[in-house]
């Protein structure tokens, strides 16, 4: 009994009752081996992740969506920013969503994406990252100032946009590279 009563108080007075001033989940190392701070974590394995929670059931695990209903990413002008196509229209589709006819490596779709303005920048930013570099293709990363940037920019824009609306404004690259993930 002593015994018991001896760990109860230990513990009480031992483990910042998980106070948030106290306890730094982000500062836990899951991998064991001391008090480190663990590594950040490679956007594109975040990206991965909220791809397959919010956008596989469309596109596809491998990017290739289903053929005439959802767009494929692998290789597509969109996600590449190839030609008149840049990243601000990548960004803007994401956060407003997408209606009516649209057209992908030549072959036209014509359904609707919702909009993700609920997600953060930086989930934004690793969406597309990832997206731009699976699948064989081969595009920089987005980076969430990038992201902050178009949606302060778009903020008026409440409906989905069309094709047409995306291809009439000019492209823009994101100019700032995204922080290389850290390495041991």
């Amino acid at each position: 009994m002593l015994a018991l009563c001896w760990g109860g108080f230990y513990l009480a007075f031992n483990s910042g009752g998980f106070r948030q001033d106290v306890y730094n989940s982000n500062a836990v190392n899951w991998a064991g081996g001391g008090a480190q701070a663990a590594a950040p974590v490679d956007p594109k394995v975040i990206g991965k992740r909220l791809y397959t929670q919010n956008c596989v059931v469309c596109h596809q695990s491998t990017g290739l969506g289903v053929a005439g209903q959802f767009p494929p990413l692998a290789g597509s002008e969109w996600v590449l920013g190839d030609g008149k196509h840049a990243e601000n229209h990548l960004v803007m589709l994401l956060l407003n969503g997408l209606q009516g006819p649209f057209q992908v490596k030549g072959q036209s779709y014509n359904n609707a994406m919702v909009q993700w303005k609920q997600l953060a920048d930086d989930q934004i930013a690793a969406i597309l990252t990832y997206i731009r570099s699976d699948w064989g293709n081969n595009a920089p990363p987005i980076d969430a100032a990038f992201v902050a940037k178009i949606r302060s920019e778009t903020a008026a824009q409440s409906e989905p946009w069309t094709q047409a609306q995306l291809q009439a404004i000019p492209p823009v690259k994101d100019s700032a590279p995204a922080a290389a993930p850290a390495t041991k």
